[in-house]
């Protein structure tokens, strides 16, 4: 049994209902998924390493924007918010010089310069000391490795890439303990790994696919999924996510959310396979999580992280 599954297995306060999975698998458009690449013609100007290491960057601090939704940005005569702030303003540093896809000059950026750029509408998201960290981490191990993109062009398997990932960009392993066991979800890591396989042509035909990567458990789709019945939490949980109790990181209520997410979007994988529609758990991902967002008629479980 796999960490996703052990976690399911025994829940105390998430199952998953399954007729009603059965029936929400008819209504997915599985031609919707949109990579971020594709919000600026911009994109198609940078080089192959140039755009992976925005990537990186993207994804080392792409993390926890719920609590401050005053953190936006104004982008072509349209409102941002939350990780679409962020994409925009790396975009728009980009475009003016102020962050150079470079990795010497990315390795020159100082905690005040960092702050600087990340500031939008007069405002700041939270955890900017753990942003600027991870945000630092990830720039010094590419720094230090005089090889790094050889290594990362000699990969072969999405397995391989997600162990060579998380084994060298502290910041990107999002392990949890739960009743003995150690449960990976490694949903940043996730999200290089999509990136990757979309952007970079050498990646893609040296990896052939990322079929074998789980989905990225976070707080929208949980949210959805809680919505529309697929998830039942216990009356315990339900009250403190109604309540907006805030949901402590690695306690056993977000382990079993963020478990029963990924273990509901591999059943749906499979199940869409065998009707002929191959789908990376990654892509499927992006498809739901873009349909969570029209209608939010429940709250997301509140937990302050890194990690997601």
């Amino acid at each position: 049994m796999d960490d996703i599954k052990y976690v399911v297995k025994n829940s105390d306060h998430v199952k998953i209902n399954q007729s009603i999975i059965d029936s929400f698998i008819n209504t997915i458009e599985t031609k919707q998924y949109r990579h971020w690449s594709q919000q600026d013609d911009f994109f198609k100007q940078l080089s192959e390493k140039e755009i992976i290491l925005f990537s990186f960057i993207l994804e080392s601090i792409n993390f926890c924007f719920w609590p401050n939704y005053d953190w936006k940005i104004s982008y072509n005569n349209k409102e941002y918010f939350g990780s679409d702030t962020l994409l925009f303003i790396l975009l728009e540093s980009v475009k003016n010089g102020v962050i150079k896809l470079d990795i010497n000059e990315l390795n020159k950026i100082s905690k005040d310069e960092f702050y600087t750029f990340m500031k939008s509408n007069n405002t700041y998201p939270i955890l900017m000391e753990e942003r600027y960290n991870s945000f630092k981490n990830t720039i010094n191990v590419i720094y230090n490795k005089s090889n790094f993109f050889d290594e990362l062009f000699n990969i072969k398997s999405d397995i391989e890439l997600e162990k060579y990932i998380v084994s060298n960009f502290n910041s990107f392993n999002d392990v949890s303990e739960y009743k003995g066991r150690t449960i990976h979800f490694d949903k940043r890591c996730r999200l290089v790994i999509g990136d990757l396989f979309y952007i970079s042509n050498t990646i893609k035909n040296n990896i052939n696919s990322i079929n074998n990567i789980k989905g990225c458990a976070d707080y929208s789709i949980p949210r959805y999924f809680r919505e529309i019945k697929i998830l039942e939490y216990s009356k315990e949980l339900s009250d403190m996510i109604d309540n907006g109790i805030e949901i402590k990181h690695n306690s056993n209520y977000e382990i079993e959310i963020r478990a029963a997410t990924l273990d509901v979007l591999e059943y749906i994988k499979n199940v869409l396979k065998e009707k002929g529609v191959i789908i990376s758990s990654i892509e499927l991902d992006n498809i739901i999580w873009c349909a969570s967002r029209v209608n939010k008629v429940l709250n997301p479980h509140h937990t302050i992280s890194i990690y997601y």
